[in-house]
């Protein structure tokens, strides 16, 4: 698009995932109530209430110090054009109250995108940490079944060597290091995997 902004796939609203963007939009809005402002000048039209919107603008954008310094540039060329081009029409409570409203409007629009932007941080951070220890209760969870499976087989295997059966012990030996490595592989799968092929790596250089 001609001004940048991102279409619906960005995730977010666009004034807040493209800071140019939203600079160009803003500096484009001031721009134009700027030249209609002085179009209008002495004829009774309050356009430069329309400076509202680069500050807002910016206020949602870039939070509490985007609205502060929108609504003083906001301030500063109402102010250019009034003591240039003013017919003299406003008193001190117009100049007031205009000041007054800018800056309410940045300040507070802005101090509110802080805080929703704040609070919409911590819940990602909780989000990621209630999701790692699900992660290692999961984890414990598979060590102490690995560990439980593993002492029953060594377990049977002792009987059997007691009663004198040592090839079942040592078949049953043999399943429980397959067994074992089977599902440590299935909870390390990446770990595994390197170890799987540097083993294979190692037998193809010792090989003839």
């Amino acid at each position: 698009m001609a001004l940048g902004i991102p279409d619906g796939s960005d995730a977010g609203p666009w004034y807040r995932t493209s800071a140019p963007a939203a600079l160009r939009m803003a500096s484009g809005l001031f721009v134009v109530v700027t030249v209609a402002h002085i179009i209008a000048n002495g004829t009774g039209e309050a356009v430069d209430i329309l400076y509202a919107l680069p500050v807002a603008l910016l206020a949602m954008s870039f939070g509490l110090r985007g609205g502060l310094i929108g609504a003083a540039i906001g301030f500063s060329l109402f102010a250019v054009v009034e003591l240039v081009d003013g017919v003299g029409d406003i008193d001190a409570t117009g100049w007031i109250s205009r000041v007054a409203g800018l800056f309410l409007l940045g300040a507070l629009l802005g101090r509110a995108t802080d805080q929703i932007e704040t609070g919409r941080l911590r819940a990602i951070t909780a989000a990621a940490e209630r999701q790692r220890l699900e992660e290692r209760a999961r984890r414990q969870a598979e060590g102490l079944e690995i560990s439980d499976s593993i002492l029953q087989h060594l377990a049977v295997a002792k009987w059997m060597i007691e009663a004198g059966d040592n090839e079942r012990a040592i078949e049953v030996l043999t399943l429980t290091m397959v067994t074992g490595e089977r599902m440590v592989a299935e909870l390390l799968p990446m770990r595994h995997s390197g170890g799987k092929a540097e083993h294979m790596a190692g037998g193809s250089t010792n090989g003839p």
